[in-house]
């Protein structure tokens, strides 16, 4: 790997590491949890800053005994209430008394707050960021310590990210590979916690190795993390087992579901159960379809009760070209084949009858070529 001698210095000589993952991408998740086991063995303070995991991704969940109890403890005065002058302390086997003497103003219970604050990072890795400023705005400011540190920019994404990190690690493959040999890289040790993340990473981004990607490589490394005491059939009961939720789901796909223009369409109610279902599980109800016969060129919808949110759901297609049209007719991504869709101010049968002639007007395109050849 490029700039190996840069990686392994900056991770050597930082104390204080801050990991975040993109929350919305789990495999950028599974992999962070990989290098906070890892850089742990290697008596790194490290902080993981992550949203609440996903389901699927709980068994992977730290125990206690990797959470480090932060030890700077912050009492937090406002200035427009009183301005102290002197502060000392007395400390004896039973109390720590702390004095404050008080030039002007008063102090109230109701000004005084608590709370602990994390060292400094000497180094922030982040996994499947694109832009630093714009992904974690609303953590920059609670976490404002975050700012003027160096940074490890891990990704897969050269196009969209951003390169703003002091080192921008950015190759066409798993986040998980990446991790894995900059664990190499850094002289770090897998062990069974991190092969068990490093190898769900893997699970997720090559679709239980059924992407047209897989390669040797990728089936050599699974093969090595499983040696190493990655925990296989966990990681399969976790991912592919069925919630609640994705069981209702799918039986109103089924009962909704009409074929139109070549295309399974299905419009279902946008109820509690929709709202709630996680994204990242999208690719495992689409699993399921598949097995039920329903191969190609899904499009599910439902209304969101909320009238800005509009119209959300997801469409899939093998066809690169139908889902690049989804994609940047609704301003998403395609991952793997699956674009999700989020329409503001808009109309279930609208947005349906959009989607179908934006596909329809690919097909006339080639028709007229086809007649052009004759």
């Amino acid at each position: 790997m490029e700039k190996a001698n840069e990686i392994k210095n900056i991770i050597q000589e930082a104390k204080n590491i801050c990991i975040i993952p993109n929350n919305n991408e789990p495999e950028s998740i599974s992999s962070a949890l990989a290098l906070f086991y890892t850089l742990r063995e290697l008596s790194k303070n490290v902080n993981l800053i992550a949203d609440e995991l996903p389901q699927k991704l709980s068994f992977l969940t730290p125990s206690i005994d990797f959470i480090n109890t932060p030890k700077n403890f912050v009492i937090s005065i406002p200035r427009s209430s009183a301005d102290v002058s002197q502060i000392y302390y007395e400390k004896n086997d039973d109390n720590l008394k702390i004095h404050l003497t008080i030039d002007k103003g008063q102090i109230k219970k109701e000004n005084l707050s608590f709370y602990f604050e994390d060292a400094k990072p000497d180094l922030i890795i982040t996994l499947g960021i694109q832009d630093f400023q714009k992904q974690l705005s609303d953590k920059l400011n609670p976490f404002g310590f975050l700012l003027g540190s160096s940074i490890l920019n891990i990704d897969n994404n050269y196009q969209a990210n951003k390169k703003f990190g002091t080192i921008n690690i950015i190759e066409p493959e798993s986040i998980a590979e990446i991790t894995s040999n900059i664990i190499e890289i850094a002289e770090g040790k897998i062990n069974d916690h991190a092969a068990t993340s490093l190898l769900t990473g893997l699970i997720i981004y090559y679709e239980n190795f059924k992407s047209h990607k897989t390669s040797a490589d990728v089936f050599n490394m699974a093969a090595d993390l499983i040696k190493k005491g990655a925990k296989n059939r966990e990681i399969m009961d976790n991912l592919y087992k069925s919630t609640d939720n994705e069981i209702k789901i799918l039986g109103n796909i089924l009962k909704n579901i009409k074929t139109e223009d070549n295309m399974s369409i299905a419009l279902i109610e946008g109820d509690r159960t929709v709202e709630s279902f996680e994204k990242d599980r999208i690719d495992t109800l689409i699993d399921k379809l598949k097995s039920l016969g329903i191969q190609d060129n899904l499009l599910v919808l439902w209304q969101n009760k909320n009238t800005e949110r509009g119209v959300e759901g997801f469409f899939y297609s093998t066809s690169e070209d139908s889902t690049k049209r989804v994609a940047d007719f609704c301003k998403s991504k395609n991952k793997n084949g699956l674009v999700l869709l989020s329409i503001a101010n808009s109309e279930i049968n609208s947005e349906k009858d959009k989607i179908i002639n934006l596909l329809k007007e690919k097909k006339t395109n080639i028709s007229i070529y086809a007649e052009s050849l004759k």
